[in-house]
């Protein structure tokens, strides 16, 4: 074979190939957006029950840059709200950067509840840090809200928790968290959790899971309650 007939031949095997790895290159790029819908037997925030103890739905739209370090997104859910709302709207911006083997997460919230009692104090904003590491089969994850004028009648708040979870397979997953809140004008108490999630189908999550307050005084909403939660995620 000649050096042109050779050169020929390497031209027209890149020609043929380039398309498949172009093909295989976009599919390995991670998607931007991100969507989840869902339900669940009980709204649980902050350990306490923001539905009264009732079934709730939910729905998230959610963006991140190519390389993951910037997000941002939306969501609506149900609710049954002391102030008088059926429901919520969020909003949210991050950023994602790691360090000495942690994940961290730094993030503004601005959660809204439209459809509020007149004159009732019905939106906030809240600022969260986050780290999270993987050990072997466990994952730690620590953070921390602070809140400067949460809803309704409580003022600034801060909400501390730290969770661990465990892999037990693939699609199974151990958890347990613990965490305290603190209000001004509002009660102020501890609450924690522990379950179990698993992989039901692709992308389809069922977590099982036991939640619990030292508040039981304020209220139904801080008693004790199982809760199922099934996710789907697009």
């Amino acid at each position: 074979m000649t050096a042109f007939a050779r050169a020929g031949a390497a031209l027209t095997l890149l020609a043929c190939t380039a398309p498949l790895q172009a093909h295989a290159q976009a599919a390995a790029a991670p998607r931007p957006f991100a969507f989840s819908v869902g339900a669940a037997t009980d709204y649980r925030s902050k350990g306490i029950s923001k539905s009264d103890d009732e079934a709730y739905a939910f729905v998230t739209a959610d963006w991140k840059s190519r390389d993951g370090l910037f997000y941002a997104g939306v969501a609506a859910a149900t609710v049954d709200m002391a102030i008088g709302a059926s429901y919520e709207t969020d909003l949210k911006v991050g950023v994602r950067p790691k360090a000495a083997g942690w994940d961290l997460d730094f993030m503004a919230f601005y959660r809204a509840f439209p459809d509020s009692s007149p004159g009732a104090d019905d939106d906030y904003v809240e600022f969260r840090a986050q780290a999270a590491r993987n050990i072997g089969k466990w994952n730690v994850r620590l953070l921390t809200w602070q809140t400067p004028d949460n809803v309704g009648a409580a003022e600034a708040s801060n909400w501390s928790e730290g969770r661990l979870l465990y892999k037990v397979t693939p699609r199974v997953r151990a958890s347990a968290a613990l965490g305290r809140h603190s209000q001004d004008n509002g009660p102020d108490y501890a609450a924690w959790n522990a379950g179990v999630a698993f992989d039901v189908a692709p992308k389809v999550e069922l977590d099982l899971r036991w939640y619990d307050t030292d508040g039981h005084a304020f209220g139904d909403r801080f008693d004790g309650e199982a809760v199922a939660t099934l996710t789907a995620r697009f």
